[in-house]
């Protein structure tokens, strides 16, 4: 009797020993699934720039409206993308992954307003000849 007493317990002690490394096992699989934060292909320095540069097409067209004001603005959206060489796809998910840090967006808006007032300062128009 004291022997099949023995097989129970040493059989619950295998039957628990299985149970928890099946556990830690998925633990361990699960939390390697854990992926890092993804972080935009850009710098934040030439995001804020193309920022800057989409407020300057913004500021081209102010004064049109309708399909002209519409037109010129792809074609010059065309153009800020081409002289950075990126894609509005690129842009776009860059934009997408630093909506879900607010702080380093606002730090990046500063950046292209402080990008265009410093433009702004430096130029008192054209030289008087």
């Amino acid at each position: 009797m004291e022997d099949s007493r023995r097989w129970v317990l040493n059989a619950s002690y295998w039957k628990s020993a299985i149970l928890f490394a099946f556990f830690a096992a998925f633990i361990t699989i699960v939390s390697c699934q854990f992926k890092p934060p993804v972080q935009p292909s850009l710098s934040d320095e030439k995001i804020a720039r193309i920022m800057s540069d989409f407020s300057i097409a913004e500021a081209a067209t102010n004064g049109l409206a309708g399909y002209t004001k519409d037109s010129l603005m792809q074609v010059y959206y065309k153009q800020v993308f081409e002289m950075h060489g990126i894609t509005l796809e690129a842009y776009e998910q860059d934009l997408r992954i630093l909506a879900q840090d607010l702080p380093r967006m606002d730090a990046i808006v500063k950046m292209a307003d402080e990008l265009l007032t410093e433009g702004s300062k430096g130029k008192a128009g054209p030289p008087n000849n």
